[in-house]
């Protein structure tokens, strides 16, 4: 049960692991008066249901299904695999029923609750309601779990964000509420500029990380296509260095990148694989060719001379080229390089 509901700020549907809901009730043995719902959108809420909250929900299998505590029995529910769902649990009568702790099959229901079901992008959780002092103890005690996780799920919520139509618009609003984000999505032509200025504002950003490097950056002549990769690449050998993983999360048309922990990245390829996915960690070589000692001596030599002979990173075929690369802090330097 803990795990169902570490970081989370409501206690009374836990999602916290993928592809299952932990749903909790008033009453302690018995049975409980219980409707689902799978809806097309979000519906109204009746405001007879006293204690309610949201969260959202990822199916893993081709079938899911509402099981009984020790699986005496299970009903299918009818959702898509793939398919991101938002879930509203509401409950009525959760005091009386703790307070009687015990339901016989001959005694009146005393708590019934609804649990309905609507594609929806990925958001946090949230209590929208709240009326019980069972309700209350148990947002309390999902509060009060330890978390090592929560910012690798939020990673993961804000990749699926971009897998939906109104992705960009959900990452927006519910996973970066401040500015504040924990990836970057960098589009395969971006300018190096861009790219550390997207690197940098994440929140998990290493302030230690080097930039110097980027003045005498190689791109090898034949793989220019790739500079975007090479740069990563040389961006998480530094991080690694550090301690800190720079994650890939399943490239598309747009690179997905988030900072890690070596523990944060674990548990991240773990739940991207029960997603289908995958991550994989930045490193020099991992998209393109390492560079030779011998290039990096050729393309300085040609630096030099297209700035002596006033043209910008021009290069033979075959040879190297560098793309120098401008601090935030600095103004344009004369002679700076572009890609050829």
């Amino acid at each position: 049960m803990d795990e169902a509901f570490v970081g989370q700020n409501s206690g009374l549907c836990g999602a916290a692991v993928p592809g299952e809901l932990f749903l909790r009730t008033g009453l302690h043995t018995g049975n409980v008066g219980f409707t689902v719902e799978v809806r097309g959108q979000a519906p109204s809420l009746d405001p007879a249901w006293e204690d309610v909250v949201e969260v959202s929900f990822y199916p893993l299998s081709e079938q899911s299904f509402l099981v009984q505590w020790a699986g005496e029995d299970s009903w299918e529910l009818d959702l898509k695999e793939g398919l991101d769902y938002r879930v509203r649990y509401c409950a009525q009568g959760m005091d009386q029923a703790r307070e009687k702790d015990v339901r016989l099959d001959d005694e009146p229901v005393l708590d019934r609750y609804l649990l309905q079901l609507w594609p929806a992008p990925p958001e946090p959780d949230r209590i929208v309601r709240q009326t019980s002092q069972r309700a209350a103890r148990a947002h309390d005690y999902a509060r009060q779990l330890p978390d090592d996780g929560f910012r690798v799920r939020a990673i993961m919520a804000q990749r699926r964000a971009y897998l939906t139509p109104e992705g960009t618009e959900s990452f927006c609003d519910a996973e970066s509420p401040h500015g504040i984000a924990d990836m970057a999505v960098i589009s395969r032509e971006a300018d190096l500029q861009s790219v550390r200025e997207q690197l940098t504002s994440l929140s998990s950003y290493p302030t230690a990380l080097p930039w110097d490097w980027t003045a005498t950056f190689v791109v090898p002549a034949d793989d220019r296509v790739g500079y975007i990769e090479a740069f990563l690449e040389q961006i998480g050998e530094h991080a690694f260095a550090l301690g800190t993983v720079l994650a890939s999360l399943e490239s598309g048309e747009d690179y997905y990148l988030a900072f890690v922990t070596p523990t944060e990245f674990e548990q991240l390829s773990r739940l991207l694989t029960a997603h289908r996915m995958s991550a994989e960690s930045v490193r020099d070589g991992r998209w393109t060719r390492s560079v030779s000692w011998e290039e990096r001596a050729a393309s300085s030599v040609i630096r030099a001379w297209a700035i002596a002979n006033g043209h910008k990173g021009s290069a033979a075929p075959g040879a190297a080229i560098t793309w120098s690369l401008e601090s935030p802090e600095a103004p344009e330097e004369a002679g700076q390089d572009r890609p050829a």
